[in-house]
Protein backbone atom coordinates (compact mmCIF):
# COMPACT_ATOMS: atom_id res chain seq x y z
CA UNK A 1 0.00 0.00 0.00
CA UNK A 2 1.09 3.52 -0.20
CA UNK A 3 1.61 5.94 2.63
CA UNK A 4 2.90 9.07 3.08
CA UNK A 5 6.73 9.15 4.96
CA UNK A 6 8.11 12.35 6.18
CA UNK A 7 11.77 12.39 4.49
CA UNK A 8 13.20 15.77 6.45
CA UNK A 9 12.07 19.16 6.81
CA UNK A 10 10.14 20.27 3.71
CA UNK A 11 10.09 17.13 1.78
CA UNK A 12 7.80 13.99 2.64
CA UNK A 13 7.34 11.52 0.21
CA UNK A 14 4.70 8.60 -0.90
CA UNK A 15 6.51 4.70 -0.25
CA UNK A 16 5.10 1.02 -0.83
CA UNK A 17 4.77 0.04 2.60
CA UNK A 18 3.08 -3.31 4.14
CA UNK A 19 -0.79 -2.87 4.94
CA UNK A 20 -1.17 -2.79 8.50
CA UNK A 21 -2.31 -6.01 10.65
CA UNK A 22 -4.51 -5.92 13.55
CA UNK A 23 -1.70 -6.19 16.38
CA UNK A 24 -4.32 -6.05 19.45
CA UNK A 25 -7.75 -7.76 19.93
CA UNK A 26 -8.54 -3.89 20.37
CA UNK A 27 -7.48 -2.81 16.76
CA UNK A 28 -9.45 -1.95 13.58
CA UNK A 29 -8.08 -1.64 10.05
CA UNK A 30 -9.60 1.11 7.89
CA UNK A 31 -9.48 1.41 4.38
CA UNK A 32 -8.97 5.35 4.72
CA UNK A 33 -11.23 7.45 2.23
CA UNK A 34 -10.18 10.63 3.19
CA UNK A 35 -7.59 12.11 5.11
CA UNK A 36 -5.86 15.80 5.41
CA UNK A 37 -3.16 17.50 6.64
CA UNK A 38 -3.29 18.87 10.24
CA UNK A 39 -1.24 21.83 11.72
CA UNK A 40 1.00 19.17 13.70
CA UNK A 41 2.19 17.68 10.38
CA UNK A 42 3.69 20.86 9.56
CA UNK A 43 5.91 21.32 12.32
CA UNK A 44 7.67 18.65 11.39
CA UNK A 45 7.64 19.71 7.73
CA UNK A 46 8.78 23.22 8.75
CA UNK A 47 11.45 21.96 10.87
CA UNK A 48 9.93 22.76 14.16
CA UNK A 49 10.35 19.52 16.09
CA UNK A 50 13.10 16.71 16.25
CA UNK A 51 10.61 14.20 13.80
CA UNK A 52 13.18 11.10 12.93
CA UNK A 53 14.47 11.38 8.88
CA UNK A 54 12.06 8.88 6.89
CA UNK A 55 9.90 8.00 9.37
CA UNK A 56 5.98 7.13 9.69
CA UNK A 57 4.01 10.91 8.76
CA UNK A 58 2.17 12.55 11.86
CA UNK A 59 -1.22 12.20 9.85
CA UNK A 60 -4.05 11.60 12.41
CA UNK A 61 -7.25 12.53 10.40
CA UNK A 62 -9.35 10.16 8.41
CA UNK A 63 -12.59 8.46 7.58
CA UNK A 64 -12.82 5.63 6.20
CA UNK A 65 -14.46 2.03 5.62
CA UNK A 66 -13.55 -0.63 8.54
CA UNK A 67 -11.68 -3.72 6.69
CA UNK A 68 -11.06 -5.67 9.62
CA UNK A 69 -11.56 -5.85 13.60
CA UNK A 70 -10.07 -6.80 16.55
CA UNK A 71 -12.13 -9.98 18.65
CA UNK A 72 -13.09 -7.39 21.35
CA UNK A 73 -14.87 -4.86 18.84
CA UNK A 74 -18.27 -5.31 18.91
CA UNK A 75 -19.40 -1.33 18.59
CA UNK A 76 -18.12 -1.15 14.13
CA UNK A 77 -17.77 -4.18 11.70
CA UNK A 78 -16.22 -4.63 8.29
CA UNK A 79 -17.59 -2.89 5.75
CA UNK A 80 -18.53 -0.03 8.40
CA UNK A 81 -18.46 4.22 7.15
CA UNK A 82 -16.12 5.78 10.13
CA UNK A 83 -14.61 9.18 11.86
CA UNK A 84 -11.18 7.76 12.70
CA UNK A 85 -10.99 10.78 15.51
CA UNK A 86 -7.40 11.24 16.31
CA UNK A 87 -7.57 10.53 20.10
CA UNK A 88 -8.18 7.24 21.35
CA UNK A 89 -10.19 6.74 24.84
CA UNK A 90 -11.38 3.36 26.39
CA UNK A 91 -14.67 5.17 27.02
CA UNK A 92 -14.89 4.21 30.84
CA UNK A 93 -12.46 5.83 32.73
CA UNK A 94 -13.15 9.12 34.55
CA UNK A 95 -11.31 11.48 31.88
CA UNK A 96 -13.41 9.91 28.61
CA UNK A 97 -16.61 10.13 31.02
CA UNK A 98 -15.96 13.99 31.29
CA UNK A 99 -15.08 14.02 27.63
CA UNK A 100 -11.21 14.38 27.79
CA UNK A 101 -10.41 10.84 25.43
CA UNK A 102 -6.70 12.18 24.74
CA UNK A 103 -6.60 11.59 28.58
CA UNK A 104 -7.97 8.99 28.90
CA UNK A 105 -6.37 6.89 31.86
CA UNK A 106 -6.61 3.55 30.82
CA UNK A 107 -3.93 2.82 28.10
CA UNK A 108 -1.51 5.47 27.51
CA UNK A 109 -1.28 5.56 24.03
CA UNK A 110 -4.15 7.49 22.78
CA UNK A 111 -3.24 9.78 19.46
CA UNK A 112 -3.21 7.90 16.27
CA UNK A 113 -1.04 8.62 13.51
CA UNK A 114 0.30 7.39 9.87
CA UNK A 115 -3.24 7.93 8.71
CA UNK A 116 -2.12 10.11 5.19
CA UNK A 117 -1.80 5.97 3.73
CA UNK A 118 -4.66 3.91 1.97
CA UNK A 119 -5.01 1.83 5.05
CA UNK A 120 -4.55 2.57 9.12
CA UNK A 121 -4.62 0.51 11.69
CA UNK A 122 -6.75 2.34 14.57
CA UNK A 123 -6.03 1.28 18.16
CA UNK A 124 -8.65 1.34 20.82
CA UNK A 125 -11.51 1.26 17.99
CA UNK A 126 -14.05 -0.11 20.41
CA UNK A 127 -15.46 3.50 22.22
CA UNK A 128 -13.20 5.52 19.80
CA UNK A 129 -14.33 5.19 16.20
CA UNK A 130 -17.47 7.24 14.85
CA UNK A 131 -20.00 4.82 13.03
CA UNK A 132 -21.64 7.23 9.89
CA UNK A 133 -25.15 6.42 8.54
CA UNK A 134 -24.40 4.74 4.82
CA UNK A 135 -21.80 4.93 2.65
CA UNK A 136 -19.48 7.29 1.35
CA UNK A 137 -20.55 7.62 -2.36
CA UNK A 138 -24.18 8.63 -0.21
CA UNK A 139 -22.32 11.99 0.05
CA UNK A 140 -21.13 14.80 -1.52
CA UNK A 141 -17.73 15.95 -1.30
CA UNK A 142 -18.12 18.86 0.94
CA UNK A 143 -20.21 16.74 2.98
CA UNK A 144 -17.10 14.05 3.05
CA UNK A 145 -14.99 16.67 4.03
CA UNK A 146 -17.48 18.40 6.51
CA UNK A 147 -17.16 14.89 7.97
CA UNK A 148 -13.55 14.56 8.13
CA UNK A 149 -13.14 17.46 10.21
CA UNK A 150 -15.03 15.85 12.90
CA UNK A 151 -11.87 13.73 12.91
CA UNK A 152 -9.62 16.14 14.41
CA UNK A 153 -10.37 19.96 13.67
CA UNK A 154 -13.95 20.35 14.87
CA UNK A 155 -13.50 18.64 17.78
CA UNK A 156 -10.71 20.34 18.61
CA UNK A 157 -11.98 23.57 18.54
CA UNK A 158 -15.20 23.01 20.17
CA UNK A 159 -12.73 21.32 22.64
CA UNK A 160 -11.36 24.88 22.99
CA UNK A 161 -14.62 26.75 23.82
CA UNK A 162 -15.64 24.15 26.24
CA UNK A 163 -13.00 23.84 28.38
CA UNK A 164 -13.16 28.04 28.30
CA UNK A 165 -16.58 27.74 29.43
CA UNK A 166 -17.40 29.89 26.21
CA UNK A 167 -21.37 30.69 26.28
CA UNK A 168 -23.73 32.88 23.99
CA UNK A 169 -23.16 36.24 24.40
CA UNK A 170 -19.80 36.19 25.42
CA UNK A 171 -16.72 38.15 23.58
CA UNK A 172 -13.75 35.78 22.81
CA UNK A 173 -10.44 36.76 21.21
CA UNK A 174 -9.24 33.56 18.78
CA UNK A 175 -5.76 33.82 18.51
CA UNK A 176 -4.92 32.36 14.85
CA UNK A 177 -7.77 31.99 12.29
CA UNK A 178 -6.19 28.21 11.05
CA UNK A 179 -8.69 25.62 11.00
CA UNK A 180 -8.97 24.99 14.41
CA UNK A 181 -9.19 28.56 15.14
CA UNK A 182 -12.00 28.85 12.63
CA UNK A 183 -13.66 25.75 14.35
CA UNK A 184 -13.29 26.82 17.44
CA UNK A 185 -15.46 29.95 16.18
CA UNK A 186 -17.84 27.66 14.81
CA UNK A 187 -18.37 26.29 18.43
Amino acid sequence: MKTTVFVKAGKVDIKDVEKPKIQADDDAIIRVVRACVCGSDLWAYGGQDQKEANSENTGHEAIGIVEEVGSAITTVKPGDFVIAPFTHGCGHCAACLAGYEGGCQSHTDNFSSGFQAEYARYQHAQWALVKVPGKPEDYTEGMLKSLLTLADVMATGYHAARVAHVKAGDTVVVVGDGAVGLCGVIA
